[in-house]
């Protein structure tokens, strides 16, 4: 685990809006607490202008080594693609990565490590020729209080300029790319010089990683617009704008859009502008705005969006622009994003399942924040099991108030618990609540799905995430400390407003199992109607006996059964374990 001074380097400032205290990234405690599955490889942009130089990192002899690293680690050259030490960004993609790449691994180095390692070019770049030059390489890294820096020479190694990619400061947990792109601006160094040299720091105390391949020294445009990253969400008590990719009709709220627009060209734009576009439904434009050459902005639109109040899937398109003429607009676009307004469901993630969220077999739970715009009642909680989650795991879901006045979490109401069978794998679960909750407009709650843990024995549960969450707005209870963190993983739990979903809807048996542990039968007592069907399955979700219940109680022989756990339920819900030791 991580030594807790080192989130105060990192977090310092931070406060949430709607209370005093303050949350810690559950990473700084262990680093370990989420992964993202393996993404396919990204739309690799094409560098622009004359290349000057390039380098494939496939001759360790163009490259010098030193560090001040304890134990003693510096970078080196590999083609091994499955070095890389993040699932999702396992095997490295680069364009080249056959003929190797540079790769340092802060992880490998564990807890007690340090890392300060620089490789150097041992060559001297003419870039006299060029006034405008920049340095694009592909690379990819996960963040964790990490540094990057690429450094800059114009007289041969005795001063350099650093141009950072990670300083520490960022959210914990987020990858890149695979492969991302960068693009430095270094005229101001580089240009016209005839003696440049290119250094690589990688400073990390068991941080992640960072790996480069197929740098370019390039001419730049003149004109160069970069749709970097869309920042969006609607206002509410919470105080933190949040994202909401699905959307009941009444909890509609007005959305706002904006971009992250960086300018990697050669001259400053003085009327950059981004654009939000749903098809015949909304047009917003942020107000021209200013950015200089290296520079970069959030660009908001004036206007926002408030959808109907009735089904449909808004798909939202962006696009960054200028008066100035750019020679090539293919970085200033994104990815379009679609909000889906519908009935009931009211959720933060993007619904597909990217990676997950778990505590090595302890307990914990974890959830995100929701605004509610609207009186409405809650009837059930929504969960995505991720599928390495173990079979046989007893999960639950929970609600919570966000106290604006104390800043705690003020439980209100949780599910029954229940035993995840193969079924649940990578599948959502609804847990119904044990009573309808009427949440109250201008306030916000707190959805989580949990488990007390089976001691560290397996994985237990592992709750699905899907991508990134703003740092403070997805939380994260930890059961070994018994304390509240955040989590930068959006995990994918919601609020489910249909009524169908609650226990009282499903008339929903509630039994109680003895003796347990059973060793030749045991006895089932509920409360239900005749007719309704009983079911014990082992841990793989075969079913090894079924039948149907007449009365208040039923007795079953565990002869049949081999020693170990089986979980019962009655009408496919309300799992309960079952431990027969003869």
């Amino acid at each position: 685990m991580k030594k807790s001074y080192l989130f105060l380097t990192l977090c310092m400032g931070f406060s949430i809006v709607w209370g005093q205290k303050q949350y810690m990234d559950i990473s700084t405690k262990n680093k370990n607490t989420s992964f993202e599955q393996t993404a396919k490889k990204s739309v690799a942009e094409t560098p622009k202008g004359i290349t000057i130089w390039s380098n494939d990192f496939s001759n360790n002899n163009d490259w010098i080594y030193d560090n001040t690293s304890s134990p003693f680690l510096n970078w080196c050259l590999t083609s091994a693609a499955d070095t890389i030490p993040v699932t999702a960004l396992n095997p490295a993609l680069f364009t080249s990565v056959g003929n190797g790449f540079a790769f340092i691994n802060s992880d490998a180095q564990g807890q007690n490590g340090t890392q300060n390692a620089n490789m150097t070019y041992t060559g001297m770049i003419d870039c006299s020729n060029y006034q405008n030059v920049s340095l694009v390489f592909e690379h990819s890294y996960r963040t964790y209080l990490d540094t990057r820096i690429v450094r800059i020479s114009n007289d041969g190694g005795m001063t350099w300029t650093d141009f950072t990619i990670t300083d520490g400061t960022e959210p914990t947990a987020q990858n890149t790319a695979n492969p991302e792109i960068a693009s430095l601006n270094v005229s101001a160094v580089a240009g016209g010089n005839d003696s440049v040299m290119i250094q690589l720091n990688y400073q990390g105390n068991w941080g992640w990683y960072w790996a480069v391949d197929d740098m370019k020294l390039v001419e730049t445009d003149q004109y160069d617009l970069k749709l970097q990253k869309i920042d969006w969400g609607t206002d509410g008590a919470f105080g933190t704008r949040l994202a909401y990719y699905q959307v009941p009709t009444a909890q509609i709220a007005p959305i706002n859009f904006g971009g992250i627009v960086q300018n990697i060209g050669v001259q400053n734009i003085g009327d950059a502008v981004f654009t939000a576009n749903i098809n015949a439904l909304y047009s917003g434009l942020s107000s021209p705005s200013p950015i200089n050459a290296s520079e970069q902005d959030t660009l908001w639109c004036t206007a926002t969006f408030t959808p109907n109040a009735s089904n449909a899937v808004h798909s939202v398109s962006f696009d960054v622009s200028s008066s100035q003429p750019e020679v090539d607009v293919t970085n200033n676009s994104q990815p379009n994003i679609d909000i889906n307004v519908n009935d009931f469901i009211y959720a933060r993630d993007k619904g597909v399942i990217l990676g997950g969220v778990y505590n090595a077999g302890n307990g914990f739970e974890a959830g995100p924040t929701y605004d509610i715009f609207q009186n409405a009642t809650l009837y059930a909680i929504d969960g995505y099991i991720n599928a390495t989650s173990e079979i046989g795991s007893e999960v639950f879901a929970k609600l919570y108030y966000n106290n604006p006045t104390t800043g705690d979490f003020d439980f209100i109401d949780e599910s029954l618990p229940y035993i995840l069978t193969a079924a649940d794998l990578g599948e959502k679960h609804t847990f119904a609540l044990q009573t309808p909750q009427a949440l109250t407009a201008g306030e916000s709650y707190t959805v989580v799905v949990g488990s007390y843990g089976d001691g560290g024995v397996t994985n237990d549960l592992v709750i699905a995430s899907s991508g990134g969450a703003p740092i403070q707005t997805v939380f994260y209870f930890d059961y070994t400390d018994q304390t509240w963190y955040y989590t930068s993983s959006q995990t994918m739990v919601r609020m489910n407003f249909d009524q169908a979903s609650g226990i009282y809807e499903n008339q929903e048996a509630i039994f109680e199992l003895s003796p347990n542990p059973a060793q030749h039968e045991v006895t089932i007592s509920f409360e239900a109607n005749n007719n309704e069907k009983l079911g014990i399955f082992n841990l793989a979700g075969q079913t090894v006996f079924e039948t149907i219940l007449e009365g208040p109680q039923t007795t079953v022989s565990t002869s049949m059964l081999k020693d170990g756990v089986y979980f019962v339920q009655i009408n496919g819900k309300g799992s309960q374990k079952l431990v027969v030791n003869h």
